[in-house]
Protein backbone atom coordinates (compact mmCIF):
# COMPACT_ATOMS: atom_id res chain seq x y z
CA UNK A 1 0.00 0.00 0.00
CA UNK A 2 1.00 3.61 -0.41
CA UNK A 3 -0.38 7.12 -0.58
CA UNK A 4 -0.02 10.06 -2.93
CA UNK A 5 1.36 13.53 -2.34
CA UNK A 6 -2.13 14.88 -2.93
CA UNK A 7 -3.61 12.64 -0.22
CA UNK A 8 -0.98 13.75 2.30
CA UNK A 9 -1.59 17.38 1.32
CA UNK A 10 -5.32 16.85 1.79
CA UNK A 11 -4.76 15.51 5.31
CA UNK A 12 -2.49 18.43 6.20
CA UNK A 13 -5.08 20.86 4.84
CA UNK A 14 -7.65 19.28 7.16
CA UNK A 15 -5.62 19.67 10.36
CA UNK A 16 -4.01 23.01 9.36
CA UNK A 17 -6.10 24.65 6.60
CA UNK A 18 -4.02 26.90 4.33
CA UNK A 19 -6.42 29.81 4.91
CA UNK A 20 -5.21 29.84 8.52
CA UNK A 21 -1.76 30.96 7.35
CA UNK A 22 -0.75 34.59 7.71
CA UNK A 23 -0.94 36.75 4.55
CA UNK A 24 1.71 36.04 1.89
CA UNK A 25 2.90 32.88 3.65
CA UNK A 26 3.58 30.37 0.82
CA UNK A 27 2.29 27.19 2.41
CA UNK A 28 1.30 24.03 0.57
CA UNK A 29 2.92 22.02 -2.21
CA UNK A 30 6.12 23.79 -3.36
CA UNK A 31 7.84 21.00 -5.30
CA UNK A 32 6.37 17.89 -6.90
CA UNK A 33 2.94 16.86 -8.14
CA UNK A 34 -0.19 15.61 -6.32
CA UNK A 35 -0.28 12.27 -8.17
CA UNK A 36 3.23 11.25 -7.06
CA UNK A 37 3.31 8.00 -5.06
CA UNK A 38 4.62 8.20 -1.48
CA UNK A 39 6.05 5.28 0.50
CA UNK A 40 8.33 7.22 2.89
CA UNK A 41 7.99 10.73 4.35
CA UNK A 42 10.50 12.89 6.20
CA UNK A 43 9.25 15.64 8.55
CA UNK A 44 11.66 18.49 9.29
CA UNK A 45 11.84 22.03 10.58
CA UNK A 46 13.84 23.35 7.60
CA UNK A 47 14.02 22.15 3.97
CA UNK A 48 17.74 22.91 3.75
CA UNK A 49 20.40 20.99 1.78
CA UNK A 50 21.18 18.75 4.77
CA UNK A 51 17.52 17.82 5.19
CA UNK A 52 17.21 17.18 1.46
CA UNK A 53 20.22 14.86 1.69
CA UNK A 54 18.65 13.05 4.66
CA UNK A 55 15.39 12.61 2.75
CA UNK A 56 17.34 11.16 -0.17
CA UNK A 57 19.33 8.86 2.15
CA UNK A 58 16.10 7.52 3.68
CA UNK A 59 14.66 7.04 0.16
CA UNK A 60 11.74 9.36 0.89
CA UNK A 61 9.41 10.62 -1.83
CA UNK A 62 8.06 13.51 0.27
CA UNK A 63 9.53 16.10 2.62
CA UNK A 64 7.11 17.93 4.93
CA UNK A 65 8.78 21.03 6.38
CA UNK A 66 7.66 23.82 8.68
CA UNK A 67 9.53 26.59 6.92
CA UNK A 68 8.87 27.10 3.19
CA UNK A 69 11.86 26.75 0.89
CA UNK A 70 10.56 29.28 -1.64
CA UNK A 71 9.29 32.44 0.07
CA UNK A 72 9.09 34.57 -3.04
CA UNK A 73 9.42 34.03 -6.80
CA UNK A 74 12.98 32.94 -7.55
CA UNK A 75 14.85 34.98 -10.14
CA UNK A 76 17.44 32.22 -10.51
CA UNK A 77 18.28 28.75 -9.20
CA UNK A 78 22.03 28.47 -8.67
CA UNK A 79 23.47 25.23 -7.42
CA UNK A 80 26.07 27.10 -5.33
CA UNK A 81 23.30 28.93 -3.44
CA UNK A 82 21.73 27.17 -0.40
CA UNK A 83 18.16 27.58 -1.66
CA UNK A 84 19.08 26.59 -5.20
CA UNK A 85 21.10 23.65 -3.93
CA UNK A 86 18.11 22.36 -1.92
CA UNK A 87 15.79 22.81 -4.91
CA UNK A 88 18.28 20.96 -7.11
CA UNK A 89 18.64 18.06 -4.64
CA UNK A 90 14.89 17.61 -4.20
CA UNK A 91 14.14 17.84 -7.91
CA UNK A 92 16.94 15.46 -8.91
CA UNK A 93 15.74 12.86 -6.38
CA UNK A 94 12.08 13.50 -7.30
CA UNK A 95 11.24 14.36 -3.69
CA UNK A 96 8.13 16.49 -3.26
CA UNK A 97 8.05 19.32 -0.71
CA UNK A 98 5.07 20.51 1.33
CA UNK A 99 5.35 23.49 3.69
CA UNK A 100 3.07 23.85 6.74
CA UNK A 101 4.13 27.10 8.34
CA UNK A 102 1.94 29.66 10.13
CA UNK A 103 -1.13 27.51 9.47
CA UNK A 104 0.51 24.89 11.73
CA UNK A 105 1.47 27.61 14.23
CA UNK A 106 -2.18 28.44 14.87
CA UNK A 107 -3.68 24.95 14.44
CA UNK A 108 -4.92 22.93 17.42
CA UNK A 109 -2.06 20.70 18.67
CA UNK A 110 0.30 22.67 16.40
CA UNK A 111 3.52 24.57 17.12
CA UNK A 112 2.26 26.74 19.98
CA UNK A 113 0.01 24.17 21.63
CA UNK A 114 2.93 21.74 21.65
CA UNK A 115 5.25 24.43 23.07
CA UNK A 116 2.76 25.25 25.82
CA UNK A 117 2.60 21.56 26.71
CA UNK A 118 6.39 21.13 26.77
CA UNK A 119 6.85 24.01 29.23
CA UNK A 120 4.05 22.68 31.45
CA UNK A 121 1.39 25.37 31.09
CA UNK A 122 -2.12 24.79 32.40
CA UNK A 123 -5.40 26.61 31.69
CA UNK A 124 -4.04 27.29 28.20
CA UNK A 125 -5.96 29.67 25.95
CA UNK A 126 -5.22 31.48 22.66
CA UNK A 127 -4.01 35.06 22.57
CA UNK A 128 -2.80 37.59 20.05
CA UNK A 129 -3.42 38.36 16.41
CA UNK A 130 -4.08 35.69 13.82
CA UNK A 131 -4.95 35.45 10.15
CA UNK A 132 -7.93 37.52 9.05
CA UNK A 133 -10.59 35.73 7.06
CA UNK A 134 -13.35 37.18 4.91
CA UNK A 135 -16.73 35.59 5.61
CA UNK A 136 -20.11 35.81 3.94
CA UNK A 137 -23.61 35.03 5.07
CA UNK A 138 -25.64 33.07 2.53
CA UNK A 139 -29.43 33.20 2.84
CA UNK A 140 -31.55 30.88 0.70
CA UNK A 141 -35.30 30.26 0.46
CA UNK A 142 -36.43 26.64 0.12
CA UNK A 143 -39.62 24.60 0.52
CA UNK A 144 -40.00 23.63 4.17
CA UNK A 145 -39.71 19.89 3.48
CA UNK A 146 -36.24 20.42 1.93
CA UNK A 147 -34.78 22.43 4.84
CA UNK A 148 -32.55 19.68 6.26
CA UNK A 149 -31.35 18.51 2.85
CA UNK A 150 -30.23 22.01 1.84
CA UNK A 151 -28.54 22.66 5.20
CA UNK A 152 -26.71 19.32 4.94
CA UNK A 153 -25.49 20.09 1.43
CA UNK A 154 -24.22 23.54 2.40
CA UNK A 155 -22.56 22.22 5.58
CA UNK A 156 -20.82 19.41 3.70
CA UNK A 157 -19.43 22.03 1.31
CA UNK A 158 -17.95 24.07 4.16
CA UNK A 159 -20.71 26.36 5.44
CA UNK A 160 -21.86 26.74 9.02
CA UNK A 161 -18.60 26.22 10.94
CA UNK A 162 -18.36 28.36 14.08
CA UNK A 163 -15.50 27.43 16.38
CA UNK A 164 -15.78 23.75 17.23
CA UNK A 165 -19.36 23.50 15.94
CA UNK A 166 -20.42 22.52 12.43
CA UNK A 167 -23.72 22.70 10.54
CA UNK A 168 -24.60 25.95 12.35
CA UNK A 169 -27.63 27.56 10.71
CA UNK A 170 -30.59 29.79 11.49
CA UNK A 171 -33.90 29.33 9.74
CA UNK A 172 -37.31 30.95 9.88
CA UNK A 173 -40.65 30.06 8.29
CA UNK A 174 -42.39 32.35 5.82
CA UNK A 175 -44.44 32.51 2.66
CA UNK A 176 -43.02 32.94 -0.81
CA UNK A 177 -44.98 33.98 -3.86
CA UNK A 178 -44.25 33.74 -7.58
CA UNK A 179 -45.90 33.31 -10.94
CA UNK A 180 -44.33 30.85 -13.41
CA UNK A 181 -44.02 32.22 -16.94
CA UNK A 182 -44.18 30.39 -20.28
CA UNK A 183 -41.42 27.79 -20.57
CA UNK A 184 -40.97 27.39 -16.80
CA UNK A 185 -41.01 23.99 -15.10
CA UNK A 186 -42.10 24.86 -11.54
CA UNK A 187 -41.56 22.55 -8.57
CA UNK A 188 -44.90 23.76 -7.24
CA UNK A 189 -47.65 25.57 -9.18
CA UNK A 190 -48.70 26.05 -12.81
CA UNK A 191 -47.58 28.34 -15.63
CA UNK A 192 -49.52 31.60 -15.62
CA UNK A 193 -50.98 31.15 -12.14
CA UNK A 194 -49.86 33.02 -9.05
CA UNK A 195 -48.57 30.67 -6.38
CA UNK A 196 -48.02 30.95 -2.61
CA UNK A 197 -45.63 28.47 -0.99
CA UNK A 198 -44.63 27.72 2.59
CA UNK A 199 -40.86 28.26 2.58
CA UNK A 200 -37.95 28.39 4.99
CA UNK A 201 -35.25 31.07 4.95
CA UNK A 202 -31.89 29.46 5.81
CA UNK A 203 -28.87 31.53 6.85
CA UNK A 204 -25.36 30.10 7.14
CA UNK A 205 -21.85 31.51 7.63
CA UNK A 206 -19.43 30.78 4.75
CA UNK A 207 -15.67 31.49 4.54
CA UNK A 208 -14.63 33.25 1.34
CA UNK A 209 -12.64 30.32 -0.04
CA UNK A 210 -15.71 28.03 0.23
CA UNK A 211 -18.31 30.44 -1.15
CA UNK A 212 -18.51 29.09 -4.71
CA UNK A 213 -18.51 25.47 -3.54
CA UNK A 214 -21.28 26.15 -1.03
CA UNK A 215 -23.45 27.92 -3.60
CA UNK A 216 -22.96 25.08 -6.10
CA UNK A 217 -23.88 22.47 -3.47
CA UNK A 218 -26.89 24.50 -2.37
CA UNK A 219 -28.22 24.79 -5.93
CA UNK A 220 -27.77 21.04 -6.54
CA UNK A 221 -29.70 20.13 -3.39
CA UNK A 222 -32.47 22.67 -4.00
CA UNK A 223 -35.67 21.48 -5.70
CA UNK A 224 -36.49 24.78 -7.40
CA UNK A 225 -35.68 25.41 -11.04
CA UNK A 226 -34.54 28.93 -10.12
CA UNK A 227 -33.01 29.23 -6.66
CA UNK A 228 -33.51 32.52 -4.79
CA UNK A 229 -30.60 33.34 -2.50
CA UNK A 230 -28.67 36.33 -1.13
CA UNK A 231 -24.96 36.71 -0.31
CA UNK A 232 -23.94 39.28 2.31
CA UNK A 233 -20.28 40.22 2.87
CA UNK A 234 -19.40 40.42 6.57
CA UNK A 235 -16.68 42.31 8.39
CA UNK A 236 -13.28 40.65 8.03
CA UNK A 237 -12.38 39.17 11.37
CA UNK A 238 -9.30 37.69 12.98
CA UNK A 239 -9.53 34.02 13.84
CA UNK A 240 -7.30 31.29 15.17
CA UNK A 241 -4.97 33.36 17.37
CA UNK A 242 -1.35 32.40 16.88
CA UNK A 243 -0.10 32.58 20.49
CA UNK A 244 -0.97 30.62 23.62
CA UNK A 245 -1.01 31.74 27.26
CA UNK A 246 -1.34 29.74 30.45
CA UNK A 247 -0.31 29.33 34.07
CA UNK A 248 3.04 27.96 35.13
CA UNK A 249 3.13 24.91 37.47
CA UNK A 250 4.20 27.33 40.23
CA UNK A 251 5.15 31.02 40.42
CA UNK A 252 8.81 31.66 39.64
CA UNK A 253 11.15 34.61 39.60
CA UNK A 254 12.26 35.54 36.07
CA UNK A 255 15.73 34.19 36.83
CA UNK A 256 14.25 30.88 38.02
CA UNK A 257 12.01 30.69 34.98
CA UNK A 258 15.03 31.05 32.71
CA UNK A 259 16.63 27.96 34.28
CA UNK A 260 13.32 26.08 34.16
CA UNK A 261 12.86 26.80 30.45
CA UNK A 262 16.48 25.96 29.68
CA UNK A 263 15.81 22.47 31.04
CA UNK A 264 12.42 22.05 29.34
CA UNK A 265 13.69 23.25 25.94
CA UNK A 266 17.07 21.50 26.31
CA UNK A 267 18.79 24.78 25.52
CA UNK A 268 21.24 26.14 28.14
CA UNK A 269 21.45 29.44 26.26
CA UNK A 270 17.95 30.76 27.00
CA UNK A 271 18.18 34.55 27.41
CA UNK A 272 16.08 36.80 29.61
CA UNK A 273 15.19 40.46 29.02
CA UNK A 274 13.29 42.45 31.65
CA UNK A 275 13.23 42.58 35.43
CA UNK A 276 15.00 39.48 36.82
CA UNK A 277 13.21 39.88 40.17
CA UNK A 278 9.70 39.86 38.68
CA UNK A 279 7.46 37.02 39.87
CA UNK A 280 6.05 35.09 36.89
CA UNK A 281 2.71 33.31 37.18
CA UNK A 282 1.36 33.47 33.61
CA UNK A 283 3.48 32.78 30.55
CA UNK A 284 2.65 33.52 26.91
CA UNK A 285 4.36 31.44 24.21
CA UNK A 286 4.94 32.05 20.51
CA UNK A 287 7.29 29.63 18.78
CA UNK A 288 9.81 30.94 16.28
CA UNK A 289 10.13 34.69 15.87
CA UNK A 290 7.44 36.17 18.11
CA UNK A 291 8.89 39.32 19.66
CA UNK A 292 6.24 41.41 17.92
CA UNK A 293 3.64 39.74 20.16
CA UNK A 294 4.83 41.67 23.23
CA UNK A 295 1.90 44.15 23.05
CA UNK A 296 -0.57 41.26 22.68
CA UNK A 297 1.05 39.46 25.63
CA UNK A 298 0.71 42.60 27.74
CA UNK A 299 -2.96 42.99 26.79
CA UNK A 300 -3.51 39.33 27.74
CA UNK A 301 -2.01 40.08 31.21
CA UNK A 302 0.95 37.77 30.70
CA UNK A 303 3.82 38.23 33.14
CA UNK A 304 6.29 36.93 30.55
CA UNK A 305 6.57 35.95 26.89
CA UNK A 306 8.62 33.01 25.62
CA UNK A 307 9.58 33.03 21.96
CA UNK A 308 12.35 31.67 19.79
CA UNK A 309 14.26 34.74 18.72
CA UNK A 310 13.94 38.50 19.22
CA UNK A 311 15.19 41.74 17.71
CA UNK A 312 17.06 44.42 19.62
CA UNK A 313 14.07 46.73 20.05
CA UNK A 314 12.14 43.90 21.67
CA UNK A 315 14.74 43.69 24.46
CA UNK A 316 14.13 47.23 25.73
CA UNK A 317 10.41 47.08 24.92
CA UNK A 318 10.12 44.23 27.41
CA UNK A 319 11.38 46.52 30.16
CA UNK A 320 9.05 49.32 29.08
CA UNK A 321 6.00 47.05 29.04
CA UNK A 322 7.00 45.23 32.23
CA UNK A 323 6.69 41.90 30.44
CA UNK A 324 9.69 39.63 30.87
CA UNK A 325 10.90 38.38 27.48
CA UNK A 326 12.60 35.01 27.16
CA UNK A 327 14.50 33.98 24.03
CA UNK A 328 14.46 30.19 23.89
CA UNK A 329 15.84 29.48 20.43
CA UNK A 330 13.98 29.35 17.13
CA UNK A 331 14.46 25.63 16.55
CA UNK A 332 14.00 24.73 20.21
CA UNK A 333 10.58 26.40 20.40
CA UNK A 334 9.29 24.91 17.14
CA UNK A 335 10.72 21.38 17.23
CA UNK A 336 8.06 20.03 19.67
CA UNK A 337 5.35 21.07 17.23
CA UNK A 338 7.07 19.29 14.35
CA UNK A 339 7.44 16.17 16.49
CA UNK A 340 3.69 16.41 17.09
CA UNK A 341 3.10 16.71 13.34
CA UNK A 342 5.22 13.60 12.80
CA UNK A 343 2.96 11.69 15.20
CA UNK A 344 -0.17 12.92 13.39
CA UNK A 345 1.22 11.86 10.01
CA UNK A 346 2.24 8.46 11.35
CA UNK A 347 -1.26 7.84 12.65
CA UNK A 348 -2.65 8.74 9.23
CA UNK A 349 -0.10 7.01 7.00
CA UNK A 350 1.22 3.94 8.84
CA UNK A 351 -2.04 1.98 8.38
CA UNK A 352 -1.39 2.41 4.65
CA UNK A 353 2.15 1.07 4.95
CA UNK A 354 3.83 4.48 4.61
CA UNK A 355 6.85 5.14 6.85
CA UNK A 356 7.22 8.57 8.47
CA UNK A 357 10.57 9.77 9.83
CA UNK A 358 11.51 12.87 11.84
CA UNK A 359 14.69 14.69 10.81
CA UNK A 360 15.72 15.15 14.44
CA UNK A 361 15.98 11.40 14.95
CA UNK A 362 19.15 9.52 14.09
CA UNK A 363 19.15 7.86 10.67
Amino acid sequence: MAATVGEVLGFLNEIAPPQWALPNDPVGLQIGEPSQTVERVLVALDPDPRTAAQAQYRQCQLLVAHHPLIYRPLSHIRFDDPVGKAVQALCEAKIALIAVHTNWDVAPSGINDALAEVVGLTEVRPFGAGPKQQHYKVAVFTPTEHTDAVIDAMANAGAGVIGLYRRCAFYTAGTGTYEPMEGANPYLGQVGKREHAEETRIEMLVPAERLNAVIEAMVRAHPYEEVAYDVYPLHTRAEHSLGRIGRLPKPMLASELRDYLAEKLRNPYVRTYGKPSKLIRTLAVVGGSGGDYLPDAQRAYADALLTGEVRHHHTWEAWARDVVLLEGGHAETETPGMQRLTERLRAFLQPRGVEVFFAGDEA
